[in-house]
C-alpha cells in the first residue's frame, strides 16, 4: 500500500483497493501450490476464509465511511505491532548481532 501511495501517487482509499487485489492474487497463487502437493487443511482454511470474508466487509465498511483518519492510525499500529514482534523473537538477526 506504501508503494502505491507514494510511488504511483494514489490516495490512501485506492492504494487499500489495489493491495486487496494483489492479496487475492498471491492468495489464490498459494493456494494453487497448497493443492498441488495436497497439503491443504480444509476445516481450517474455510473457517478462516469465513473470517477473513467477515472482516473485509467490515473492513471496507469503515474504510469507505471514514477513509484516511482511519487506515492512516490503523497502518502505522499494525506497522509497530510487527516490528515489536519481529524484534522480540530471540532469533531476529538484529537481536543477534546487537546481543540482546
Amino acid at each position: 500500500m506504501l508503494g502505491f501511495v507514494l510511488l504511483a501517487g494514489f490516495g490512501m482509499l485506492k492504494a487499500t483497493a489495489h493491495t486487496k487485489l494483489i492479496n487475492l492474487g498471491s492468495n489464490f497463487g498459494s493456494f494453487l501450490v497448497f493443492a498441488a502437493t495436497g497439503s491443504i487443511l480444509w476445516k481450517v482454511g474455510i473457517v478462516m476464509g469465513v473470517g477473513q470474508f467477515i472482516g473485509a466487509q467490515i473492513g471496507s465498511g469503515l474504510a469507505m465511511r471514514n477513509g484516511a483518519k482511519l487506515i492512516k492510525p490503523l497502518l502505522v499500529m499494525s506497522c509497530l505491532a510487527l516490528a515489536i514482534k519481529l524484534m522480540a523473537d530471540p532469533s531476529h538477526p538484529v537481536r543477534l548481532w546487537l546481543g540482546f
